[in-house]
């Protein structure tokens, strides 16, 4: 099995949140775990065989924030 090396991205301020190595790259529009945080993927950029740069942003909490308001 190859491993991707992959690199995560806050796409606001391209500030390196994490490197790993990963059997693929996710999918644009899933949801990561990096740390103890949960992140959207937005896009890939440079994905090619032998890495990954990936951009993502803070998940989104709206879900969330709408059952809280309805308790």
């Amino acid at each position: 099995m190859t491993m991707i090396p992959i690199q995560y991205r806050l796409a606001e301020t391209e500030e390196i949140l994490e490197r790993r190595h990963e059997t693929e790259a996710p999918d644009i529009g899933s949801t990561v775990q990096i740390g103890f945080g949960r992140y959207d993927v937005l896009f890939r950029w440079r994905c090619v065989p032998t890495s990954c740069i990936v951009y993502v942003r803070p998940a989104s909490e709206r879900l969330s924030g709408m059952a809280a308001r309805a308790a």
